[in-house]
């Protein structure tokens, strides 16, 4: 075994490369639960748990030294991990303390401590030792119970986001809603070609499965050539998405706590936007500046199946930089380059569908946007129509 170097003073370490280097190791996100003798809960993301020694059973966390929600945490004498799913995001993202239990379901553990009805599997433990490790603490935590009561695929941080595991496979996952969306799509082609054909535009429709709106079929009829083709994902990431908004303020909060926190500006815009798209019926984008070079690598690698979490944040980076040509006012007289109009599909039920043309003939006047504006409306009850009389799912009056 070679000797350890001496002599030479160490390299001082970046803390942004260092971040950045080991950003691109994944993750597990737990939350760490516990119920102090006041009878309050307590609870705390991390991205630090692990598996230490299996005789004795033991685990490990590792919170900032400075941690006031570990501090807290510590006054318990156990605790519970929680193994967070990857659909379990958004919980972490809008975590905010002891309140945010009144909004998940929960049962205490053996020790007392909640365990997250959905999460993936729990560990009870009582505290084994505590570690001092520069800036961090390792806590060893002695195993008491377990169980693994939802086996799905766990939540990861990576590059700074959350994701789930992808398995590699020769075989697309056999979505639910991505299948009976497919079906769906076979009474609803016809009008929107022939909406392609009378003006020149690519017309799609899209189906909501996850966060994401997924083509399930397209028409082409636009001159420029586009990305758009089946299987196609799109993010919902404000202000892509307004259209499937529900009119509550929860759906509404989820879907703009996709924003950075910090963004007052971008937040206050893309409230507006919604606000607009459900007032007026439709979501409409003009042809914006293009994105450099290196942004558009990045989204197109993300909507083609690599969805990184730097990616998606190069996706928000474009769609933020371009807030001004999302809904305008229009002026009847004015002359416009349209990328998109969206309509949702007045449909019950899931999977909720839209309709989207793109990239209809440049130059058109406010009053040929306005038309094309209600066109798209009307090809979209029409495809609810079309759908209710071949397959009985129920039309939504609009």
């Amino acid at each position: 075994m070679s000797e350890p170097t001496t002599g030479t003073a160490p390299t001082a370490i970046d803390p942004h490369l260092f971040r950045e280097a080991l950003g691109h190791y994944p993750t597990g996100v737990a939350l760490i639960t516990a119920t102090l003798d006041s009878g309050e809960q307590i609870g705390m993301v991390v991205g630090t748990f692990t598996s230490v020694s299996l005789d004795p059973p033991l685990v490990a966390f590792l919170p900032d030294r400075g941690s006031r929600t570990f501090a807290r945490l510590r006054e318990a004498s156990t605790f519970c991990v929680n193994v967070l799913a990857a659909d379990q995001a958004d919980l972490v993202t809008s975590w905010r303390g002891p309140e945010s239990f009144a909004g998940v379901a929960w049962r205490p553990s053996p020790s007392g401590a909640p365990i997250l009805e959905d999460s993936v599997a729990w560990i009870d433990c009582a505290y084994h030792q505590l570690v001092e490790a520069g800036d961090h603490y390792i806590v060893l935590g002695e195993v008491r119970s377990l169980d693994v009561q939802r086996p799905t695929c766990p939540l990861l941080f990576f590059q700074g986001g959350f994701g789930g595991f992808a398995s590699s496979s020769f075989l697309a996952p056999a979505d639910h809603d991505l299948i009976r969306a497919a079906r769906l799509s076979e009474a609803a082609m016809e009008p929107l070609a022939a909406l392609a054909a009378e003006e020149s535009a690519d017309v799609s429709l899209l189906a909501l499965v996850g966060d994401h709106d997924v083509v399930i079929g397209t028409e082409r009829g636009s001159a420029i050539r586009t990305y758009f083709e089946i299987g196609l994902r799109l993010p919902h990431l404000p202000p892509i998405g307004a259209v499937h908004l529900d009119p509550d303020e929860a759906g509404l909060a989820r879907w703009l706590d996709r924003l950075p926190r910090k963004d007052e500006v971008s937040r206050k815009r893309c409230r507006e936007i919604a606000e607009r798209v459900a007032a007026q019926g439709y979501s409409l984008c003009l042809v914006g500046h293009a994105p450099d070079q290196e942004i558009w690598q990045d989204v197109t690698r993300y909507i083609h199946g690599e969805p990184t979490p730097r990616r998606r944040r190069q996706v928000l980076s474009m769609h933020l930089d371009r807030l001004d040509y999302y809904e305008p006012d229009l002026d009847p007289d004015g002359t416009y380059d349209v990328r998109s109009i969206t309509v949702a599909v007045p449909m019950a039920g899931t999977p909720r569908l839209a309709v989207r043309m793109s990239f209809p003939p440049a130059g058109a006047d406010g009053r040929t946007v306005a038309r094309w504006c209600a066109q798209v409306r009307e090809r979209a009850a029409e495809v609810a129509d079309l759908i209710q009389i071949r397959f009985g799912q129920d039309r939504v009056l609009g």
